[in-house]
C-alpha cells in the first residue's frame, strides 16, 4: 500500500511541473508581447493564480520565472489603476526574484537592479513630488519610503518620507524614518553642480561631468558649485521633538545629549536643544544655550529674536529691546521684531491709563492728568515709530491685520484722526 502511494504522489508531483511549465510559457508569450490587451491581462491573472499553488514544488528557476511574470502583471496593474499596493507586490515579487537568482542563473538580476526599479522609483518619486505640491502628504510618504527601499544609497528619499510623515501628523512613522537616518549617520552634506539653463533657470547636477556636457551642448551658462548643509542637526531635533510630542522628555534630551558628544558645537544641534527647552517651557536654559550659539558666530536674526520674545516673557525689557534690535541689525527688514519693540514701548501703559481714569476735576487733579496724558503720547509716539514700520514691512496677511489693529488704536489715542480713517480703507 504504501508504495502505491509512494507512486501516486510522484504521479501528481510530475502533473504538476509540467502544468508549471506550460503555465509560465503562456505568461511569457503575453508579456512578450509588444501591446497586452485587457483579455491578455485577465488571462495573465487566471494563469498566475493557477501557478501560484504549484510553486511550492518548483525548482528555483520555476519560481524566478514565476515571480518575474507576476512582478510584470502587478507592476502593470500598479501603472494602469495607480494602486500603490500593486507596486508594493510588484517589489515584493521581484525582491523575491532577486533572492531566488542568488542561487541560480541570473536571468533577470540584471533587468530589475538597472531598469526596473530605477523606473519605478522615478515615476514613484515624480508622483510624491506632485502629491507634495498639492499637501496631500500622507498619500507621498509610502511612495517615499519604497523609493528608498527600491535603492538604499537614495537616503535622500527617506528623509523626504520622515518630513512628509510630520506634515501628515504621522509622529510614529516619522519618528521611525528620522531615527534610521540617525544610525545610518546620514548629513546630506554634499556638492551639486550647476548651471543656468536658456530659460533663466538654475539647474543642478550630480557631477561635473553631466553639467559640463549641458554647457557644451545645450546652450547652459554660468557654471558654478553648490554646497547643500548638513541636516544633522534638523533629524537630531525633530527626534527631539517627536519625542516631546509624546510626552517623553527625557528621550528627547538622550538624543540631544548623544549627538552632542560627537559635534559639541555643532550649531544645529544647539538650535535642536535650545528649542527643546523652549517648548517644555524652560527658559533659563533656553536662554543659555542660545546666548551658546550666539558665542559660536551665529548671524541668525531669528535667535535674536527669539530672545527677545524670552527675555521679554521673563520681565527683562530692556534686555529684549536690545535682542529685537540685534535682529534688526543683521536683518533690517525684520517686521516682527519692529512690531515686539513697539508692544514693549507700550508697557506701563495700563497703569498710567488707569491712574488717568481714575482722577477727579479738581485742579491739581487736571494737572495731573496733563502731565500723564503728555507721558502716554510720548510712549504712543514712540511705539508707533516701531509698529507704523513693521505694518508697512509685513507681507504675511495674518500678521499684518494684527499690526493693523496695534497700529489703528495707537492713531486713534494721539487723536490723528485722518491717519485712523486712512488706515481703515486699506
Amino acid at each position: 500500500m504504501k508504495a502505491k502511494y509512494a507512486i501516486a504522489a510522484s504521479l501528481l508531483i510530475s502533473i504538476g511541473a509540467y502544468a508549471q511549465k506550460d503555465e509560465l510559457k503562456q505568461m511569457k508569450k503575453i508579456l512578450n508581447k509588444e501591446q497586452p490587451t485587457a483579455e491578455d491581462l485577465q488571462k495573465l491573472k487566471q494563469l498566475i493564480d493557477q501557478a501560484e499553488p504549484l510553486m511550492a514544488n518548483a525548482d528555483d528557476k520555476q519560481k524566478a520565472d514565476f515571480y518575474y511574470y507576476k512582478g510584470n502583471y502587478d507592476l502593470i496593474t500598479a501603472l494602469t489603476k495607480m494602486d500603490q499596493n500593486a507596486i508594493k507586490a510588484a517589489i515584493a515579487d521581484f525582491d523575491k526574484v532577486l533572492e531566488l537568482e542568488k542561487n541560480t542563473k541570473r536571468e533577470y538580476t540584471k533587468e530589475i537592479t538597472e531598469e526596473i526599479y530605477p523606473d519605478i522609483s522615478k515615476g514613484m518619486l515624480s508622483i510624491a513630488k506632485e502629491l507634495g505640491a498639492n499637501q496631500n502628504y500622507k498619500a507621498a510618504v509610502p511612495l517615499y519610503e519604497m523609493a528608498y527601499e527600491l535603492n538604499k544609497k537614495d537616503t535622500i528619499n527617506l528623509y523626504n518620507a520622515a518630513a512628509y510623515a510630520i506634515n501628515a501628523k504621522d509622529y510614529d512613522a516619522s519618528l521611525k524614518y528620522f531615527e534610521e537616518l540617525d544610525r545610518l549617520g546620514f548629513t546630506n552634506k554634499r556638492l551639486s553642480y550647476t548651471a543656468t539653463s536658456p530659460e533663466g533657470e538654475v539647474q543642478y547636477f550630480n557631477d561635473k561631468k553631466t553639467r559640463d556636457l549641458y554647457i557644451q551642448t545645450a546652450s547652459y551658462t554660468n557654471p558654478g558649485v553648490h554646497k547643500d548643509p548638513s541636516v544633522r542637526g534638523d533629524i537630531i531635533k525633530n527626534i527631539a521633538l517627536l519625542y516631546i510630542q509624546k510626552g517623553d522628555k527625557d528621550k528627547a534630551m538622550q538624543a540631544i545629549a548623544k549627538a552632542k558628544k560627537q559635534n559639541p558645537d555643532d550649531i544645529g544641534l544647539l538650535s535642536a536643544e535650545s528649542q527643546i527647552y523652549f517648548e517644555s517651557g524652560d527658559m533659563e536654559n533656553y536662554q543659555r544655550v542660545i546666548k551658546d550659539i550666539l558665542n559660536l558666530g551665529s548671524k541668525d536674526p531669528n535667535l535674536y529674536f527669539n530672545l527677545g520674545v524670552t527675555s521679554a516673557q521673563a520681565g527683562q525689557k530692556e534686555e529684549a529691546k536690545q535682542y529685537y534690535q540685534k535682529a534688526i541689525e543683521i536683518d533690517p527688514k525684520y517686521a516682527a521684531a519692529y512690531y515686539n519693540i513697539g508692544v514693549l514701548l507700550l508697557d506701563g501703559e495700563d497703569a498710567i491709563v488707569s491712574e488717568m481714569n481714575g482722577l477727579g476735576t479738581s485742579k491739581k487733579d487736571m494737572a495731573r492728568y496733563d502731565q500723564l496724558k503728555e507721558k502716554r503720547d510720548a510712549i504712543y509716539k514712540e511705539s508707533l515709530s516701531y509698529v507704523k514700520k513693521a505694518y508697512d514691512m509685513e507681507t504675511n496677511p495674518e500678521n499684518k491685520e494684527q499690526f493693523k489693529a496695534l497700529l489703528a488704536s495707537l492713531y486713534t489715542g494721539l487723536d490723528m484722526m485722518d491717519e485712523a480713517n486712512a488706515l481703515k480703507k486699506k
